[in-house]
């Protein structure tokens, strides 16, 4: 092995004496043990098995360049592929897998997939027993041919996804190959492959030639073709150096191009998708990130292209079957160093905080597990979502010890504002506002209800009402940490979605006024937190609930709907409540913008609350049929209130009442045709 020689002739276990091998991650896929390479596979098996049983085999030239010390073939892979399982299989069947022989055969790794990776080394450091191979079971499609991969594949510590792994699935085809070649006694099989020069090649190191990294990937154009994150790593990598981004790093270790393939890539190995990769979850956090700061950064005289882009990553285009596809993250998305620095701290954060909880705070739709795993599994997440999970990593940022009371708190906060701040219609400048808002609240995250207790509301331009709900609750729990458990489990229904000032109006606490009642009552407000979980959990109301409705003051509750027409009698259309939006929209909330919501509604919804705080829905039907104003109203409103499953007819609960209030029709649907048949589907009250 002369140092004057421009190559070397090497077996498999002197050249992983001398160095680890690495398959890097611009080559393609183990070709080898693919299903439609039989021949080829067949014909090397036959020439390595002669030459361990008849005559020594040269394998031509394995080239290759070393980067950090580690070898990284450029041509071989395929070749040291197949040496590394013979190599395995010989030291599993002869029981020679010692601890030394597992050291040398762990030198031997891939780069291109983690799964790929973690197969290499949980085959080397765990494997299987050869005398314990299974047996063969037609009917659990266990041949004589597969039962080997079958045996390894049948281990606690194979990961089912791996299957999906090409890499995987070929090596585990060539492990089948190689056990109905070699599976007969050959003596001293393991001495010839270690001791012997029974199988060598010709290990040629670029650098001796000079060879460029243009050069190395031109040479290498038949390789696999690289991922969307593949390429965005190799082209950031460069754009970090190009900036010197990292100039003030010396250790390696420490630089974002080896912690994205170690520390960071354990990270997202846990959630990866069915695939078995984690590149598309390392995209999808990628462009959060990327939006995150482009908002936080955002201001109005920048130009549109900045909103544009954020948009472009928010919103992928979808493909041919209406997924989105993956967002088209760029190095140019991180183009100073300060947005460079916002991912890395996001990263280290995260690193230490990806199981930060949020469970504990309910996030109702928004979120299914987690902010951080719903964020990277999906390309589209909402604008909502993105708010949540920008409050969440600004926490994790802005304090160095977790803690989850402050956290729920400061969480639980945003999550009401992400809610009630807009409507249904968000849009990108909703996000953007309430990222800002956010940043400028997230200094004070771990205490956010002291923070809140001294805003000034005349300085706050956005969500206002909902702001200002937020400031008086904060008050009401520093005042005594008691009330805290009755507000938030107020916050937390349903119902309320974190908006609660109808139920703090209930008890004459009124948000927008100098409060009615002296102070705070939580035992008045339990009252009402009662009512909403008994007959307002779900997304509808009971016909129970509706006919209590009838029973409140002018029992004309249903002049809150603008009236339609049913021409199929000439009369005018009502609707008794549709569901528990109906109530949220017209009779609940009571900000500036709610045009719906009148003194009047407001009154007739806090009496039934008020009633229903005192008594069951029966007995308060019961007692007021017992009322004189009971007789006085028209018969068809007595006969609603009265027999309980009249409103069953009314499935979509719209009514058409006769102008002179003689009587009223029950309508099944939302629409019915202006013919005879039309007709015959109503039901007359009268």
């Amino acid at each position: 092995m002369s140092e004057n020689k421009q190559f070397d002739e090497l077996t498999f276990w002197q050249l992983l004496a001398k160095t680890s091998v690495e398959i890097p991650i611009i080559q393609r896929d183990y070709a080898q043990g693919r299903e439609n390479q039989q021949k080829i596979r067949d014909k090397f098996l036959k020439a390595l098995y002669e030459a361990l049983t008849e005559n020594p085999v040269e394998l031509d030239f394995v080239y290759g360049s070393k980067e950090n010390g580690i070898l990284q073939p450029l041509d071989g892979q395929q070749r040291l592929t197949t040496l590394f399982l013979l190599h395995w299989y010989v030291a599993t069947k002869e029981s020679k897998l010692d601890e030394s022989a597992k050291i040398q055969l762990a030198k031997f790794t891939y780069e291109t997939r983690t799964s790929s990776r973690e197969f290499c080394k949980e085959l080397v450091e765990k494997g299987i027993i050869y005398g314990q191979l299974l047996e063969v079971d037609k009917e659990k499609n266990i041949t004589e041919e597969n039962r080997f991969s079958k045996t390894i594949k049948n281990t606690a510590w194979f990961v089912a996804t791996w299957e999906k792994d090409p890499t995987i699935s070929a090596m585990l085809r060539m492990l089948d190959a190689i056990h109905a070649k070699f599976k007969s006694d050959i003596a001293d099989l393991w001495e010839k492959l270690t001791d012997e020069q029974a199988i060598s090649f010709l290990y040629v190191k670029l650098e001796n030639f000079g060879l460029s990294d243009d050069l190395y990937i031109k040479m290498n154009a038949r390789g696999k073709q690289l991922t969307p994150f593949e390429n965005f790593k190799s082209q950031f990598e460069k754009h970090i150096e190009i900036n010197k981004f990292e100039k003030n790093i010396t250790n390696s270790e420490e630089q974002f191009a080896h912690k994205i393939d170690t520390v960071w890539t354990d990270l997202f190995w846990k959630y990866r998708g069915d695939d078995g990769l984690i590149d598309n979850e390392l995209i999808n956090f990628l462009a959060g990130v990327a939006i995150s700061y482009y908002a936080e950064k955002y201001d109005s005289s920048q130009k549109e292209e900045v909103k544009n882009r954020m948009q472009f990553l928010a919103n992928p285009p979808k493909d041919e079957k209406g997924k989105p596809s993956l967002p088209d993250i760029a190095p140019e998305d991180f183009s100073t160093k300060g947005a460079f620095q916002y991912l890395v701290d996001c990263l280290k954060v995260y690193e230490n905080n990806h199981k930060a909880k949020t469970n504990t705070t309910p996030l109702w739709s928004y979120c299914d597990k987690t902010l951080f795993e719903d964020l990277i599994n999906v390309s589209d997440a909402t604008q909502q979502r993105r708010v949540l999970f920008y409050a969440q990593t600004e926490y994790l940022l802005k304090n160095q010890t977790f803690s989850q009371s402050s956290f729920n708190e400061w969480i639980r906060v945003v999550r009401n504002l992400v809610e009630n701040a807009y409507s249904d219609n968000w849009n990108i400048d909703n996000m953007i506002n309430l990222i800002r808002l956010v940043h400028s609240w997230s200094d004070n995250s771990n205490d956010i209800y002291s923070f809140l207790s001294t805003l000034n509301i005349s300085k706050v331009s956005i969500a206002k009402e909902q702001v200002k709900e937020e400031i008086e609750k904060a008050k009401i729990i520093l005042e005594n940490q008691d009330n805290k458990q009755i507000i938030q489990a107020t916050e937390d229904m349903n119902f309320c979605k974190g908006k609660i000032d109808f139920a703090l109006y209930c008890i004459d606490y009124d948000i927008d006024n100098k409060p009615i009642a002296s102070s705070f009552d939580k035992e008045k407000l339990k009252k009402i937190y009662d009512v909403f979980e008994k007959y307002l959990l779900g997304d509808d109301v009971s016909n129970d609930f509706r006919r209590a409705f009838f029973t409140i003051q002018n029992n004309d509750f249903y002049d809150y709907w603008p009236t339609s027409w049913l021409f199929a009698v000439d009369e005018p259309k009502r609707k008794i409540i549709e569901n528990i939006n109906d109530l949220k929209n017209y009779f609940v909330f009571r900000g500036k913008n709610n045009c719906n919501i009148s003194k009047n509604n407001l009154a007739y919804f806090k009496e039934l609350i008020l009633q229903l705080s005192t008594k069951d829905i029966d007995t308060l039907i019961s007692d007021y049929i017992l009322t004189p104003n009971f007789a006085n109203l028209p018969n068809w409103k007595q006969r609603i209130i009265k027999e309980k499953n009249l409103l069953d007819h009314s499935k979509k609960h719209y009514i058409a009442i006769k102008r002179d209030d003689s009587c009223c029709w029950l309508i099944p649907s939302s629409k019915v045709g202006n013919n005879e048949n039309g007709r015959k589907q109503l039901k007359k009250i009268e």
